[in-house]
């Protein structure tokens, strides 16, 4: 029998507690309004805990922003300063978060449950600048509760407290919710202060909102420093970006008056030799400011077979066979001797393609870094302190103007975008020539415009600044060939060969060059092969990037493209 008791008496309590609702017993707030416009709110909020919304503590919600009275459509923040915060007349852990429009004050520890029961906090807070000047009096208009809260509010009052001496004309509060005008309040004067309470319960998402208006001048205008504040708030993320503007653009103009500026340049008219002591592979680098394809490496191998040094088999188009001949060791150049080194230092054969070739990366990088150590800074700086200093202040500064902006407007685009094209702008300005580098790719430009155009300057005979064209042969075709390819205009100086000498073309056949049974119809077919037999193998010897599918079952662990990880909360 005392079982059934005990299990009645259980199932009662469960019915009560499940009955029992949370809300708000009593939600005072007392706002003294001081001469200076500013306000201290005290909030004092009486609530029924029950552990189920109210477990730890409670949240309080306040708006970060209200309209800009002088910019309709803008925004301010509120300036909040929170004094203190009281459960049950002690000091309570709180902690200050921003969740979209709302300044959340987190009342509560993470570790500690509330006892059911009634708990009562208070809030203590200041704001600045909480009055609004009109023409003809001056007003507190303030959401005294707030129409967002999840709990019903059994009663509500408001205790406004004004300077010494304020005269009232007007005072008038709002109930219900947002956008309503209920008159469900009691008013009256208790002493100097001004008294308004609800009088009906205020349901989920109700409210009450005061309105006390006094005579023009009974508060202090903003001070100067109130005012610099707002115009700080309004104006400040915007001049921050033209001042930081003006800025970039005098370093970057500094920086280029200073190392941007391109040496006086000569006249670019057709030269018949390249210029003195100048591989294939570095007229390519310092025509091009670097390297560009595998033309330096192509140039080069073939200038090594032009003097007898190596032999090039191109019979595949997957693969090329290079043989070290013995040739007179005197003719290799200084930048050919590197890459002789690494690729026949210790062997007489190399192939190129089919697969990876470690050996032959290492050779080629050598070569490379070789040619940006000796026609690299030299010849041209490309200033990359100064855009790079550049680009990390213009960041700074739209970072901050994001993180100070309250109104995002048109003109904080504009400057962000004009931003961007001072940027590039001086990305394309800052790199410049050295003297000795302008010298050098000039006499480079003027010999390419001879490779390029040698069967139209032959047909005027003279041009501008140049005497008569040499007469082509199969000696100058061949010697001038590796600079060609080097500056990508093997085309043209082939096919000016193939018109001059006719016979010699149909019949060349390179002492350097082996094609098996592949038949070509002219030179250019030829050049061609080697060309594309050689990017191939150069190519394939490259370490590759994975282009593989993880689809269908092919893919493994840390495989495609990405990567990272994360975790949840």
């Amino acid at each position: 029998m005392l079982r059934y008791l005990l299990g009645a008496l259980a199932a009662c309590l469960i019915v009560l507690a499940a009955g029992a609702e949370e809300k708000i017993n009593r939600f005072d707030v007392g706002i003294e309004v001081r001469q200076n416009g500013d306000i201290l709110v005290t909030e004092t909020i009486n609530v029924a805990v029950e552990g189920r919304d109210i477990r730890r503590g409670i949240f309080r919600d306040l708006p970060r922003y209200y309209a800009d009275d002088l910019k309709p459509g803008d925004k301010l923040p509120y300036q909040y300063d929170v004094r203190r915060v009281r459960r049950d007349g002690r000091k309570e852990p709180y902690t200050i978060e921003h969740d979209g429009n709302a300044y959340r004050i987190r009342i509560g520890d993470a570790d500690v449950l509330l006892d059911y029961g009634d708990h009562t906090y208070v809030i203590e807070y200041e704001v600045k600048n909480q009055i609004r000047y009109f023409d003809n009096h001056d007003e507190l208009y303030w959401n005294v509760t707030g129409n967002y809260w999840l709990f019903p509010i059994e009663e509500a009052s408001a205790r406004i407290t004004l300077p010494d001496g304020a005269r009232v004309t007007e005072a008038i509060a709002y109930t219900g919710k947002s956008g309503q005008a209920g008159r469900d309040y009691a008013y009256r004067q208790d002493g100097d202060a001004l008294v308004f309470e609800t009088t009906r319960p205020m349901d989920r998402f109700e409210g009450l909102t005061i309105s006390v208006s006094m005579p023009k001048g009974t508060i202090a205008p903003p001070s100067l420093g109130d005012k610099g504040t707002l115009w700080w708030l309004r104006n400040g993320a915007l001049a921050v970006l033209v001042a930081s503007f003006c800025g970039v653009f005098w370093f970057l103009m500094s920086g280029f008056r200073k190392v941007g500026q391109d040496p006086p340049k000569g006249p670019v008219f057709p030269r018949y030799e390249p210029p003195e002591g100048y591989s294939p592979a570095a007229v390519h680098h310092i025509y091009y400011r670097g390297m560009r394809g595998h033309n330096a490496l192509i140039s080069t191998l073939i200038n090594m077979g032009v003097k007898g040094l190596v032999d090039i088999d191109a019979s595949s188009k997957k693969e090329t066979t290079l043989t070290r001949r013995q040739g007179d060791a005197s003719k290799i150049s200084p930048d050919e001797a590197i890459l002789d080194a690494g690729l026949f230092g210790g062997r007489t054969e190399r192939t190129l393609g089919s697969k990876y070739d470690a050996s032959f990366t290492s050779a080629y990088q050598k070569f490379r870094r070789s040619l940006s150590r000796k026609y690299g800074s030299a010849y041209f700086r490309w200033n990359i302190g100064y855009t790079l200093a550049a680009a990390v202040m213009t960041i700074a500064a739209i970072v901050f103007a994001i993180t100070q902006a309250i109104n995002w407007s048109g003109w904080h685009t504009l400057v962000v975008l004009a931003f961007a094209g001072l940027n590039g702008l001086f990305m394309y300005l800052m790199p410049a020539p050295t003297p000795k580098g302008q010298k050098v790719r000039t006499e480079i430009e003027g010999f390419r415009l001879y490779l390029e155009t040698a069967e139209k300057l032959q047909m005027n005979a003279v041009e501008v600044g140049s005497d008569t064209p040499p007469p082509m042969s199969l000696e100058r075709y061949e010697r001038f060939l590796p600079f060609a390819v080097a500056l990508n205009v093997e085309k043209p100086w082939t096919k000016y060969f193939e018109h001059q000498l006719p016979a010699e073309a149909e019949n060349y056949a390179p002492a350097w060059g082996q094609f098996g049974s592949r038949s070509f119809r002219d030179v250019g077919g030829m050049n061609d092969a080697i060309m594309s037999s050689m990017n191939t193998g150069v190519s394939s010897s490259l370490p590759q990037s994975s282009s593989s599918s993880g689809s269908g079952g092919g893919g493994s662990s840390g495989g495609g493209g990405g990567g990272g990880g994360g975790g949840g909360w």
